[in-house]
C-alpha cells in the first residue's frame, strides 16, 4: 500500500489512487518472438520485463510475466501491396497494447464493436518486430540509403536516392544506374551458358558468317 493513502490529505491519497491505477495501464513492452503462426500472421510474445512480486514474509521476487498468444505481427504494408519478413522464434518485438479491445476486429476486420472494456490489457496486444536491444545491434548499417538485408551484411539491396540500386551477394555484386549495368565479382548464366569474358563460340568462320551459340 502506498504511504501517501495513509496522510491526512485528500490530494495526496487521491495522487496515490490514481498512481496505482496508472500503474495497471499496460502500454508497450519489450518481448522475445515464442512462436510464429503465418497463416494468421499473429505471434506469441513473452515479455521480457519482470515483474515483482511482495512474498509472504515480507521479500520480494522478481518472476517472468505471462506469455502473450494470438497477438496479430505487423508486416509494412499499403496500397495492395506487403513487405515481409522471416520472423522466427527468438526474434525480439515490441509489444505494443491498444487502448481498446480489437478481437472482433481481428476475427472479422471492418468496423467493430468491442466485446468488452478492457482499456490497454495485455490481451490487446500488437507485435512489432524488428527493435534491437544493444547485443543485437547491426553493424554497418548505411548512413545514406535504404536497405534491406541480411543482419549478417552478406546479403544486401541497396537504394540510393541518386547512385542507384546495388544487389550485393557475399561478394558478388551488380549495380544498376543512369550509367548502365556493372557487375563485379562471380559471373552470369543466361540458360546455363556463361556471359562473361570467358565464354567462347563454336563454329566460328572467316567472314561475315553467324557464329553457332555460346559452347
Amino acid at each position: 500500500m502506498d504511504a501517501r493513502t495513509r496522510f491526512d490529505d485528500l490530494g495526496e491519497a487521491i495522487s496515490a489512487l490514481v498512481d496505482a491505477k496508472l500503474l495497471e495501464a499496460q502500454t508497450s513492452i519489450p518481448c522475445t518472438v515464442v512462436s510464429v503462426d503465418y497463416a494468421k500472421q499473429t505471434v506469441v510474445l513473452q515479455p521480457t520485463v519482470k515483474a515483482r512480486i511482495r512474498q509472504p514474509d515480507g521479500s520480494q521476487k522478481w518472476i517472468d510475466l505471462p506469455q502473450i498468444p494470438d497477438v496479430p505481427l505487423h508486416f509494412p504494408s499499403g496500397g495492395g501491396a506487403t513487405m515481409t519478413f522471416p520472423v522466427k522464434k527468438g526474434d525480439e518485438a515490441l509489444g505494443v497494447f491498444s487502448g481498446r479491445n480489437q478481437d472482433v476486429w481481428q476475427q472479422q476486420s471492418g468496423d467493430q464493436s468491442q466485446a468488452d472494456l478492457r482499456p490497454h490489457d495485455a490481451s490487446n496486444a500488437f507485435a512489432f518486430v524488428g527493435f534491437k536491444s544493444n547485443p543485437k545491434a547491426l553493424t554497418n548499417v548505411s548512413q545514406s540509403s535504404t536497405q534491406i538485408r541480411s543482419d549478417d551484411g552478406k546479403q544486401v539491396i541497396d537504394l540510393h536516392p541518386t547512385n542507384g540500386v546495388t544487389l550485393t551477394s557475399e561478394g558478388v555484386s551488380m549495380k544498376v544506374s543512369k550509367d548502365g549495368v556493372d557487375f563485379t565479382g562471380g559471373y552470369i548464366k543466361h540458360n546455363g551458358k556463361r556471359i562473361d569474358d570467358t565464354h567462347v563460340h563454336t563454329g566460328v568462320q572467316p567472314g561475315g558468317g553467324l557464329s553457332s551459340v555460346p559452347a
